[in-house]
């Protein structure tokens, strides 16, 4: 229960906040709209402390993903689809995607915990990803892959499955600074850039996919239309965690470039009428693919987290006038939850599936970094999602897909039934939701953020110094090396601790 004195102090502290940034977006002048603020002195509202998400991610989540039946034989080879009690699924192929997913669960946790044993099966879905999902005759990933691990068939090669793909390595190499993953991702990059593959240099795009040659062009929708996600995905799943702290400085310029080019992409092809839309050929097409509050929000999320890095921050007035407006409308007041779709200009549908919720809660949460009239709004929203989506009837733990406007399971989903683990859910977006919370609480609080690090024993004070709060901006406060990993003595345990998280 929020306490009195929290919600007087933060809502009139909220208004002064609310009518001092509108004066400062109201033109291109004032302060840096991204620059730290400190959050209110008022205790933080019940659920939003960071031991709360850390036990959330431990108890919850992890249970899960930490079972034998979700390491795969040998442990690295991730199964796919498995059920609600975590048990195998009677589909054992294995998409490549959600291998990246996956290994980004672990490296979160072990970002989280410093809990080695996760950063072990990060380690080993890495290695079994670069291994047997690459294509190394002709470029990118399979689509697809037996349980053996090996080319099943020659499916498309979306640019968003492949976004996935490098997901993988790039948390990998956010926690490891591994060189191997690095350069997976770089060359996963250089694939969706090169204009002789993906990039369509004439229209400033990347091509939604090819086929597994890389010859020819596919498109998710009707020919001609441009998918939102083959923009989109790209920025989330790896551009923003890795760019800041790539090896090579000329990378990183290049990578950051990526990143406006997309900004702009983004904002000037795929918005209008103040929302994003799944594709070019649906604009203002209500209810079309991609086009609900998932990934309406997500693409404010994205454009924001990229505008800070930009030294002339080019959307921060769009941004300003939009996102919190669009957020705003994505809010259910009445149960404190997060609606599932617009449905048009003026009307939405509630309910909501677990990665759309979740995406909602961090745009909210990193807008109230800045503008703490929002904490109201995660105050009540986060809670939700912990109470509602765990399944606390199966002690495999981890969310269920998809909730009612008043937070009751949508399905009685069996224990067969794969709607945990399968081709498009695992472990991801929960695991992101607790690591952005997990920060965003430390802000709350006003204490200093620690996050865990498995870093090469000769570099370890450059790499502390220069480490990063995932996709946030922060300064090192202070670092600890506590000695070498078990599993690989070459790299030590560091823990750095952030502070004036924005």
């Amino acid at each position: 229960m929020r306490t009195s004195s929290w919600r007087a102090r933060g809502l009139a502290a909220a208004a002064l906040i609310a009518l001092a940034l509108a004066a400062c977006h109201s033109s291109s002048g004032g302060g840096d709209p991204y620059a730290y603020r400190a959050p209110p002195t008022a205790a933080a509202p019940a659920g939003l402390a960071p031991a709360d998400w850390t036990a959330h991610l431990t108890g919850d989540l992890l249970p899960y993903w930490t079972m034998a039946e979700a390491k795969g034989t040998p442990v690295g080879n991730f199964p796919t689809w498995r059920g609600m009690d975590g048990k195998p699924a009677a589909n054992t192929a294995r998409k490549p995607r959600m291998l990246g997913r996956q290994v980004f669960a672990y490296s979160a946790g072990y970002l989280m915990t410093g809990d080695e044993a996760l950063l072990d099966l990060a380690r080993a879905g890495n290695a079994w990803l670069l291994a047997h999902g690459r294509d190394t005759a002709r470029g990118g990933w399979y689509a697809d892959l037996d349980e053996l691990g090996a080319p099943a068939g020659d499916g498309t090669k979306w640019a968003q499955d492949m976004a996935y793909d490098a997901m993988g390595p790039a948390a990998f190499f956010a926690v490891t600074r591994d060189a191997d993953a690095e350069a997976a991702v770089l060359a996963t990059r250089d694939l969706l850039f090169d204009p002789a593959t993906y990039w369509d240099a004439a229209n400033g795009r990347i091509r939604d996919g090819l086929d597994g040659p890389l010859a020819a062009e596919r498109w998710m929708g009707a020919s001609g239309s441009w998918q939102l996600v083959a923009q989109l995905d790209p920025v989330t799943a790896f551009l923003l965690p890795i760019q800041p702290i790539l090896s090579d400085p000329a990378r990183r310029t290049q990578a950051l470039g990526d990143l406006r080019a997309l900004q702009g992409l983004l904002r000037d092809r795929f918005w209008r009428d103040g929302q994003f839309w799944g594709a070019t050929g649906s604009i203002g097409v209500y209810g079309s693919d991609h086009s609900d509050f998932g990934h309406i929000l997500k693409g404010y999320w994205a454009l924001l987290q990229i505008d800070k890095r930009l030294e002339d921050q080019p959307l921060r007035g769009f941004l300003a006038d939009n996102a919190g407006a669009t957020l705003r409308r994505a809010f259910d007041a009445t149960y404190g939850r997060w609606a599932k779709v617009p449905t048009s200009a003026s009307t939405v549908s509630y309910g909501s599936d677990w990665w759309a919720y979740a995406e909602a809660d961090q745009l909210a949460a990193t807008l109230a970094l800045h503008d703490p009239a929002w904490i109201e709004q995660v105050a009540q929203t986060a809670p939700h999602f912990v109470a509602d989506y765990v399944d606390r009837t199966r002690p495999a733990r981890e969310v269920v897909s998809s909730v009612s406007r008043t937070g009751s399971w949508v399905y009685p989903w069996p224990n067969a039934d794969t709607a945990k683990c399968n081709e498009w859910k695992n472990g991801f977006h929960s695991t992101e939701h607790a690591l952005v919370m997990y920060l965003f609480s430390h802000w709350l609080a006003g204490t200093e953020a620690p996050l865990h690090f498995a870093f090469p024993a000769a570099q370890v004070a450059a790499l502390a110094a220069a480490a990063r709060p995932y996709t946030f901006q922060g300064t090192v406060a202070r670092w600890e090396d506590q000695g070498a990993l078990a599993g690989d003595p070459t790299r030590h345990h560091v823990v750095v601790w952030f502070k004036e998280l924005r």
